[in-house]
């Protein structure tokens, strides 16, 4: 959205506003949405000469976090063709990924609609697709696999093997887990915590203890 549309927190006269960390993560999210599209649109033209369907829908998906984008194309018994690319929102947190992964996913659809063979994987056909993104646009480097680690915002590690795990919020509580892997280590984790309070004293209980 426009920096107009994001809620500013409030802030006492005379200095800047401040923008939120919500707000700042949902308009990066647009932007790598619009620039997804704009990229789709632009290597439809340019290499695939506008074989792939206009209509085709970019979907962000939460949920997707083994892989981190999906193609899927179907044809009715009337000849319509419906086809969608999945990318992983979790997984695709900067340009590089998402334009690696979304020509991937374009060279899919170009095997099975331009090329007419709905079986082709990752063989012959596939890698010439690839070659001409790669010869049209040297920065984007097209694999048979996309498989990207997942840059989570909090992370533990088990004292005992080292084995790292991750999440998006602090639900890992190493008071009550152990390391799934030795099932002994203790998982300690890798960002800074605050330390725990003590309990402040009411004026009651301080009259009391003079």
């Amino acid at each position: 959205p426009p920096p107009s549309q994001i809620p500013k927190s409030p802030t006492k006269k005379g200095k800047a506003p401040r923008v939120s960390k919500k707000a700042l993560q949902v308009a990066e999210q647009a932007r790598r949405e619009a620039y997804a599209q704009k990229l789709f649109d632009e290597l439809n033209q340019s290499v695939f000469k506008g074989g792939l369907p206009d209509a085709t829908k970019l979907t962000w998906s939460n949920r997707l976090l083994t892989t981190a984008g999906r193609a899927r194309w179907r044809r009715s018994r009337d000849g319509t063709q419906t086809t969608e690319i999945e990318l992983a929102t979790k997984v695709l947190d900067c340009d590089e990924r998402i334009r690696n992964t979304l020509s991937h996913e374009m060279c899919h659809l170009a095997c099975w609609i331009i090329n007419g063979d709905p079986k082709e994987g990752h063989g012959r056909g596939f890698k010439a697709w690839a070659a001409k993104v790669s010869k049209k646009r040297p920065e984007i480097a097209v694999s048979t696999r996309h498989n990207y680690e997942i840059n989570y915002p909090y992370e533990w590690e088990c004292d005992n093997c080292a084995k790292v795990y991750g999440r998006y919020s602090k639900s890992i509580r190493p008071d009550e887990c152990r390391c799934g892997t030795c099932q002994v280590g203790k998982l300690m984790p890798l960002f800074t915590t605050r330390a725990p309070r003590s309990p402040t004293k009411t004026k009651a209980s301080s009259q009391m203890a003079a």
